[in-house]
């Protein structure tokens, strides 16, 4: 069976990490956005909030990044500050508060199928994305700074054109986490 356009475009999507000096269109990451906006969830209301920091707009979140970066080695901030400047754009995205642990799982887990729709339609349009979790991008002085206060970090995505596409990583076959009842 022939594998449909959607089957091909999940299984190239890759994460690229480095990027090109290319700058991208605000107005095409809102479309694109826009588009990822339709992703499902529960709660009648969409539970994401977004940053973007686009070429110059950079600067805010570096800004904003200092804090954090004067409780760690240097090494760490150049590490981080490199990551970003090699970015066209990045998109700062957190979950709102929700009362309950429900609330708050159903929220990242749609924000999480967000991010994915958004992934692959930067890659339709060979625009690379890494997601990046955790540490220094959850810092509350952070967070207050860009208007993020009082949200759940879910991730830093960071964009660019590119040139060279990672190979295939080998996966374990489905049947390895599959169980099927008929």
């Amino acid at each position: 069976m022939e594998k449909t356009v959607g089957q091909q475009l999940i299984e190239s999507r890759r994460t690229i990490r480095m990027f090109v000096e290319e700058p991208l269109d605000t107005a095409l990451l809102y479309q694109l956005l826009t588009s990822a906006h339709q992703a499902p969830f529960h709660n009648k209301v969409e539970p994401w909030n977004l940053y973007l920091f686009n070429g110059d707009g950079k600067g805010v979140l570096l800004d904003a990044l200092e804090p954090a970066f004067q409780d760690g080695p240097e090494a760490k901030r150049e590490k981080i500050t490199g990551r970003i400047r090699n970015a066209a754009a990045c998109v700062y995205v957190t979950t709102k508060p929700f009362e309950t642990e429900k609330g708050q799982k159903d929220a990242l887990l749609a924000t999480a199928t967000f991010i994915q729709n958004f992934h692959l339609l930067c890659a339709e349009q060979n625009i690379g994305l890494v997601w990046r979790t955790g540490g220094i991008f959850e810092d509350a002085r952070l967070q207050e700074m860009i208007g993020a206060d009082g949200e759940t970090f879910v991730g830093l995505l960071q964009l660019g054109r590119f040139e060279d596409v990672p190979s295939t990583k080998a996966r374990q076959s489905l049947d390895a986490c599959l169980t099927i009842f008929e």
